[in-house]
């Protein structure tokens, strides 16, 4: 881990770093930590945005399980395995998708323990 990081992305469960120092990415998202030089990262995103999420939906449609979208790692015996939320933020952090600052924040978004009296 390197101690000159810039961010370069943000969202709920994760954010994408760039250490000034040695030019690697870091990709923190939820539990995981990925490590990319750039030509790794490109790939990366590319293969996050081709993944075809309606096959994944309807092929894991009959289990109770939530995460049902699987990425495949270069371990054959490591599989991570997300949500459609977890894939949408994945894809924001990586810049498939654009973040809008303007964007309506949903109830999901604001992580904040509500008490009422």
């Amino acid at each position: 881990m390197c101690q000159k990081s810039k961010i370069i992305s943000s969202v709920k469960n994760g954010e994408l770093s760039m250490c000034t120092g040695c030019h690697n990415y870091s990709l923190m998202f939820n539990n995981v930590i990925f490590q990319f030089d750039k030509n790794q990262l490109l790939k990366f995103r590319e293969y996050v945005s081709n993944i075809n999420i309606d096959y994944w939906l309807q092929y894991g449609s009959c289990t109770t399980q939530r995460r049902k979208i699987p990425i495949q790692t270069f371990h054959e015996n490591l599989v991570l395995v997300f949500d459609l939320f977890e894939i949408n933020e994945l894809k924001k952090l990586l810049g498939i998708y654009k973040l809008d600052k303007n964007d309506i924040l949903s109830p999901e978004d604001i992580d904040y323990t509500l008490v009422l009296n």
